[in-house]
């Protein structure tokens, strides 16, 4: 399978679980709406506390389904930023059962692995069409053409000791 199906098909995981996740929270909500109004009038019944409270728990469930569309937009036009916008979605969608944590698997899969790079050539490390005639690091590790202009630095590791 090709770079480019992978990431067809984990931009559509990221919009499945997306859709799933935002139907469950309408149905959940259509279902409190509907108690409430269904049940007989209460004059003891702290109504502006369950709205705010409520209110509170879709804001959290609207952020936590909102990568999914992010990602799905960012891998469908193969956006610059479309792997890390992936690999959020994946953590936060995979708690998301059969179809967050599938999206979440073969996602981390594919974006840790080495054939995301075919298709997002400004990644580090990626072939470029820049870098042909690139010969040899020169004696600082900068690679260089044979002009002896300069393509690529190589970025050191911080020393974390």
């Amino acid at each position: 399978m090709t770079a480019e199906e992978h990431n067809k098909y984990i931009s559509w995981a990221f919009l499945a679980n997306g859709i799933l996740q935002g139907a469950m929270l309408l149905l959940v909500f259509g279902f409190l709406i509907a108690m409430f109004v269904a049940a007989p009038p209460d004059d003891g019944f702290p109504a502006l506390l369950f709205a705010g409270f409520f209110s509170v728990i879709l804001l959290i469930n609207l952020a936590l389904i909102s990568p999914n569309f992010i990602a799905y937009y960012g891998l469908k036009n193969r956006r610059s930023w479309a792997r890390i916008a992936s690999i959020v979605a994946a953590v936060l969608g995979s708690m998301n059962i059969p179809i967050g944590t599938a999206a979440c698997v073969y996602s981390l899969w594919f974006f840790f692995g080495e054939d995301w790079k075919a298709l997002y050539p400004e990644a580090p490390g990626a072939t470029d069409t820049k870098q042909i005639g690139v010969t040899r690091p020169n004696w600082e590790g900068h690679y260089v053409h044979e002009n002896g202009e300069v393509v690529y630095q190589p970025v050191t590791p911080p020393d974390w000791r």
